[in-house]
Formats: C-alpha cells, structure tokens, sequence
C-alpha cells in the first residue's frame, strides 16, 4: 500500500547498455500545499511531474560519527590535482528521475575529476536505483519530495549484518522549488547512531526527463558547497511550528542522541529513545527562519512506523 502524506507546507553520453558500471561521454562544449487528493491516482500523478526530471548538482559524503567531510578516494583524483594541491571534496552528479507505474527509477550519474574538461571523452560512472511506491517502506508527496526506508530493522550483532539505509529526497516548497537535496542515510538501529558515510546530493531542476543523455559537465569536481560555513547548532535548536499549527522543540544537548551539522543548512539527526525505538531526521534550513523537515520512525522491534516530512517555521 503507497504510504500517503501531505506535503505541508551540454554533453552527450553514448550509451552503455548495463547499469552499474563506467561509461564515457561525448561533450560538447513551487509546489502546491496539499490538500485530501480526490484520488489516489492523482495524487500519485501529482507526485511523478514533481519528480521528473535531471537533477544536476553536487554530490559529497560526511562521515557518521563526525559530520567532516569525507574526502574522494585517491583512484579518482587525477596525479596533475595532487601535484597542483587541488583537493576535490565532491562529485558533479546527475540524477535522472522518472516514475513509471509504480517503479520510481533514479539513474545516478557520477562524473570523474578530469584535468581537460575540454576533451572529447569524459569517465562517468552509474548506478540505477528502483522503488517500489507500493511498498509500506515508500511514502510520497505531491511536491516531488519522498522517503524510502526498509520495513523492518534489527540490531546488529556482527559484522555480517545489513547495516540499513534509508533515501530521502526533500524538495523545496518554501523558497525555491527548482532546489532539492537528496540524501542517503546508514544508520545502526542498536545503538540509534548514524553509521559510516552519509551520502548527500544538493540539486537544481536541469530539463525534462532524458535518461541521463543530456548532461553537461565541467572538471567533475565541486569544492565549494561541501565547503561552506557548517550549519551552527543555534540555526537548529529552538521552537518550531509547522503550518498543521504543531509545535516542537529541538534541543540538541538534551534531546538527541546524536546530531550531524552539515554545511548548505544541512543537518542529521537520530534519536533512539528509552523504550527502543527510534528516530531519523533529514533537515535542510532554506532560510533563517524556515526549515524542511523528514522524520523516518521505528518501533522498539524494528518495523518502521512511517515517515513524515513538514515545513517549520522558528517561533
């Protein structure tokens, strides 16, 4: 069953023919607030429009128990970048996305630091990624924002056990909704802590859905956005109303169990409460006085209990 909620609130790539691997390219040089859908279908409708699109961007990975910036891996920095201290934090990326049916595809595009950008070929690599919007782990928005997260949880007792993951996307409705942020969250039910990388992707709407064919690229790399001023615990902490008139308070000395304070207004937060459950939360502050917000729930026996995203404005 599709988990509903409201929403408050140039290169040209030959193409590969298998997911997963490394290609190379040719280059060449605001939501509505919902409201009760009449239907299912078209909420669901509402949704995939949303969605659609390439999604071109920046993508960096923070590390799960500090929040730094994880740098690249040395395969992927050119020799000529170490020689001239240049230090990549980050990949361009594309994310194509598109729902067909009830399968939401989304094609990762990621694209190498290269030294000529102005080559013919540049080396990309791919991942496709596919959820079911049926299962009771999927729940969307008409804003074009989702949460992906696995039905049931447990605690890890070797290292042989999943450590469990869950996709946000949050798009947003309150300022820009050309913007959106992508995040990918590995989390240790156990302990209720974030675990190892936490992937994020910070995007802007490029064009119509085209299957990643269309994308065009620079050096492969951004610096800038994973390195900008790191979100301060004053812009988080306080009181907050949502625009159901709800109100909550952050208060991240007393409260959470562990908090990632990540630039762009970015942050993460897991709480595992007394009686074992417990809670993850994507932030993005888009402003001073507005934040979007996605709360993904588990019960003390590990089954998720939903996700709910809201807009929250400071009081």
């Amino acid at each position: 069953m599709i988990g509903f909620a409201d929403s408050i609130g140039a290169g040209v790539f030959r193409p590969l023919g298998r997911n997963g691997g490394k290609r190379r390219c040719e280059n060449r040089g605001g939501s509505r607030m919902a409201v009760a859908p009449s239907t299912d279908a078209e909420f669901v409708e509402a949704f995939g429009k949303m969605v659609r699109g390439e999604w071109i961007g920046h993508e960096f990975s923070f590390d799960g128990e500090t929040g730094e910036l994880e740098p690249l891996a040395d395969g992927y920095i050119p020799e000529e970048f170490l020689n001239w201290g240049v230090t990549p934090s980050g990949f361009e990326s594309n994310n194509s996305h598109i729902l067909r049916g009830d399968k939401l595809y989304r094609k990762h595009t990621r694209i190498i630091p290269t030294v000529d950008h102005f080559s013919d070929h540049t080396d990309v690599e791919e991942d496709t990624f596919i959820h079911d919007i049926n299962s009771a782990g999927f729940t969307l928005f008409d804003c074009g924002s989702y949460a992906f997260a696995p039905e049931k949880v447990i605690e890890r007792k070797s290292l042989l056990d999943k450590v469990p993951k869950i996709e946000v996307c949050l798009r947003d409705s309150v300022s820009n909704p050309g913007f959106r942020v992508v995040g990918v969250m590995r989390f240790d039910f156990s302990t209720g802590r974030f675990f190892k990388s936490q992937q994020l992707f910070h995007e802007k709407f490029d064009m119509d859905w085209s299957n990643g064919q269309f994308i065009e690229v620079g050096t492969g790399f951004r610096a800038e956005w994973g390195k900008t001023e790191t979100t301060k615990e004053a812009h988080v902490s306080g009181l907050w109303r949502g625009e159901n008139g709800s109100e909550r308070e952050t208060n991240l000395d007393d409260d959470i169990t562990q908090a990632l304070l990540l630039p762009g207004g970015l942050f993460l937060l897991s709480d595992k409460a007394d009686d074992g459950g417990m809670q993850l939360e994507l932030g993005w502050l888009v402003d001073e006085t507005a934040r979007i917000t996605m709360i993904t729930r588990y019960s003390a026996e590990g089954d998720l209990l939903g996700s709910t995203r809201n807009v929250e404005r400071r009081v």
